[in-house]
Order: C-alpha cells, then structure tokens, then sequence
C-alpha cells in the first residue's frame, strides 16, 4: 500500500491511498469469504459453497464491491495510523481507480497552532471605586421600593403612579392585540411606555377620560407596529401618591433585618455590595480583554467545522435570550431584516476570533503546563453534584469519572480558571 499526504487549506489532510495487486486479491478472499458465511444456496451448508457457485450466485460487481469496502474500511485505518492523523470528523473518501484501487480520503484534522509572543502585563486589573452618589441612588431605591402609597384628588404628576385602563386603536377605530389593558399601574416618570404616552398621563384626574395620538418609535421592536401612529383612549381609575419612609435607624434596621444596625451601617453594607459587584464585572471585563489578546497571537488554519459550531452556539444563545425576553426567533430575524443563513455568514468573523482565541488559551495552558490535581478535580466534582437531582446523581456522577467527558470538561474549566487567576489574579470576595 502506498500513501501520499497533502496537507491542505482549513486544517485537511488529504490521502491518496493505492493499493497492489497481491493486497486487492487479498481482499477479494475476504469479501468472497464473507459472502460464503451469508449467502444461502439450496443444497451447501452456509459457509461451504464453492467459489465458483458464489460467483455466479451474486455476480463480479457484488464480489468487488464488497471487496472494495474491506479495502477501504481496512486500507483507511492504516493510512491514518502511518501518517499519525486524527480525524475531528466523519471522512470524505472518494475512488480514482479501480484497476489498481486507489482512493482519496479527505480529513478534518485538528489545526497546527502558532504563537507569538503577547504581552499579558498590558492587561491589569483595577481597583474599583464606589462614589457617595452610587451609595444614595441605592439608598434612593431601597426608599423608593418600601414607600407606601396613598389615592390622592388632584392632578396626576410625575413621581405619582396612575392606575389606568387603556385601549390603543388603528385609524379605522380597530383595537389592537397587546395595546388594551384595565387597573394597569403606570409609574410617571419612570419611562417605562412609548415615548409621549406618559406625558399625556400627566394632569389627568381620578374619573378623567381622553384620547390622545402615539406614533411608536421606528426602531421598535415589533416592525408591525413600528412607526405607525395609533389613538389610546385613556381612563384615569386612580391616582397613587408616592410617600417615602424616613431615612433612619429603624428603616436601617428593616432593611438590614438586624436590630442593631445604623444608618451608617447601612450605607457601609452597600459599599460594600457594589464593590464586590464591580470587582465581578472588572474581572469579567478584563478576562474578555485578555481572551481577545490572546487570539490575535494566535496563527492558526481554522477548520470550517469549528467555526460552524461556534457560529451554532451564538445562534442558540440569541434564540435563548429571545425566549426569556418573549421574542420569537422568526421575529427576531425580521427585526434584523436577515435570513438565518445572512446572519449565520455574518457572525462567522466573529465566530472565527473566538475559535482563534480558544485554541490559543488551550495552547498556552499547555506550554504553561497548568495542571489539575486529582484532589482539586474531587472537590469541583462535589460541587457540580450538589446542584443535580438526587434520582440524577448516579448517572451524573459516572460521567465524571476519569476519562469520560464530564471529567474533561471539568479539568479543562478548572485549568483555564487556573490560567487567568495567575494572569490576573484570584477574584477575592
């Protein structure tokens, strides 16, 4: 058997395999063996037919066919074992020649990966600061949430929350699916209708009825509806004044649910809530940033494979953010005036910086040579347990025993949070 290797674009391998003369008759043994063992001929026993009744029973192409599979299957595992390739998929073989055999396989192999050196001192974590101003807007919210509420006679002002029934219509008088509502409470102010709508609201007394024009944004999110003017009727059943409790130990002591604490306990309480907040988001920030200088070191011939899963993993990720936020896929992509296949070629830029940047990560873990100890890789193990069901413990926990998925999906988390917390130090609490 002779083998010649080409090593082509997107990280495969091609191999062109030929076979001799004794190697294919070899194998027409084999598949004229194999046939004996099924074929069944009145008058032999399965397996004790002769070669030329096999022959005329099934025919030359069969015999060859079936010899040209053994050849492959057999022929195939050689080749990628003498050239040391390990295929990431299902090969793609194609036949040249019959008379010799030859055939090429076409493989998807894992990318040669190239660094250079990147200076990961420019990536420095900074302290965070919390302003007094961001400590009294939480305080300010903390008032906001426990402030009572009281029906009041007059005009409704910003501040104030109205209760309303509504019924938004289309210029033939057709009320519209999502604009009719009754005892909605509507906080003025707070932003949180179509521009214009609140600002209507505001005047109007408990009992007060009126219509008013919208024009929705041409940006909404909805493209029905985007643009469009339509007229809401407005009933007034209530107007809410916003009383805030006084800012004292005892509200400190409500909130904090201890007896003991001051307002100056409070505020110190929040200090310390947003730092640890902010120092969350500055790490994330700064592990995105090094994660992006990483991938410009990288040189790397991307299979197409790997940038189609990535590409795949952002696709599900919007379609999960869609449903917790109530957006259909389809309409999603008819916000974005996109085909799924124009956003899938659009996000594969970015795809392939991410696929560049992970391989990089993978490869300096290795020339780091971070490595997970048995101990560590228990305790994680552990956790991961506690958050599964206890019907579900069993066949989870199987597959994290060694040398199953899990357990390498594990180790490979525990080593790249191993690597930024030595390039960016631990995240302490």
């Amino acid at each position: 058997m002779k083998i010649s290797r080409k090593d082509q674009k997107n990280s495969i391998v091609e191999l062109s395999v030929k076979l001799d003369k004794a190697e294919w008759e070899k194998y027409e043994v084999q598949a004229l063996k194999k046939i004996s063992g099924e074929v069944k001929v009145d008058g032999f026993r399965k397996g004790h037919v002769p070669e030329s009744v096999i022959r005329q029973k099934v025919g030359e192409a069969a015999i060859k066919q079936e010899a040209l599979d053994l050849a492959i299957s057999q022929s195939y595992v050689k080749a990628l074992r003498e050239e040391k390739v390990n295929p990431l998929a299902q090969p793609e073989v194609s036949i040249e020649k019959m008379d010799p055999v030859e055939f090429k396989i076409s493989v998807q192999v894992y990318p040669k990966i190239e660094m250079k050196k990147i200076d990961i001192s420019k990536v420095k974590i900074s302290a965070p600061k919390v302003t007094k101003k961001e400590i009294k807007e939480q305080l300010d919210m903390f008032l906001a949430q426990s402030a009572e509420k009281k029906s009041v006679k007059r005009k409704a002002k910003k501040g104030d929350t109205a209760v309303i029934n509504f019924d938004g219509k289309d210029e033939k008088g057709v009320s519209q699916p999502g604009m009719l509502s009754e005892n909605h409470p509507l906080e003025l102010g707070a932003g949180a209708f179509i521009p214009g709508f609140e600002e209507e609201v505001i005047g109007m007394k408990k009992d007060e009825e009126k219509t008013f024009p919208i024009t929705f944004p041409k940006d909404y999110q909805s493209t029905d509806i985007a643009g469009k003017e339509f007229y809401f009727t407005v009933k007034v059943i209530d107007v809410l004044e916003k009383k805030l409790p006084k800012l004292d130990d005892e509200f400190a002591q409500k909130i904090t649910g201890d007896k003991e604490k001051t307002v100056k306990d409070l505020e110190e309480e929040i200090k310390k809530h947003l730092t640890s907040q902010k120092k969350q988001e500055e790490y994330n920030k700064k592990q995105k940033e090094l994660f992006d200088l990483i991938g410009k070191g990288v040189k790397a011939d991307v299979p197409a494979i790997f940038i189609d899963e990535e590409v795949q993993g952002m696709i599900d990720n919007i379609k999960m953010q869609g449903l917790y936020s109530g957006m259909p896929w389809e309409k999603h992509l008819e916000n974005m005036k996109k085909t799924e296949e124009e956003l899938r070629e659009e996000l594969k830029k970015d795809a392939k910086k991410a696929v560049l940047s992970r391989l990089g990560l993978q490869e300096m873990i290795q020339q780091e040579k971070i490595s997970i100890s048995d101990e560590e890789m228990k305790a994680e193990i552990a956790k991961e347990l506690e958050k599964v069901k206890p019907e579900e413990k069993d066949a989870k926990a199987h597959s994290f025993e060694k040398g199953h998925e899990g357990w390498a999906q594990i180790k490979n988390r525990l080593q790249i949070r191993v690597f930024f917390e030595k390039h960016l130090g631990k995240l302490e609490e």
